[in-house]
């Protein structure tokens, strides 16, 4: 996997998109771990999360 994601972080549209991708995460990590963030915000923020993994292992698949 170390390998791929090195291979794909040489395009720059790819390195961009994956970028966008953390920062939302972090984003919504932070989010979560808010004391005041309500339980059906937290399932949302878990959904929205496993949608990022998976749009960054479709964009490190399709790089690979």
């Amino acid at each position: 996997m170390k390998y791929k994601t090195w291979r794909a972080l040489d395009n720059e549209a790819v390195n961009s998109a994956l970028l966008d991708i953390a920062i939302l995460h972090v984003k919504l990590a932070l989010e979560y771990s808010d004391k005041n963030t309500l339980s059906c915000r937290k399932e949302v923020i878990r959904a929205e999360i496993q949608r990022l993994r998976m749009e960054r292992d479709r964009i490190l698949e399709r790089k690979a």
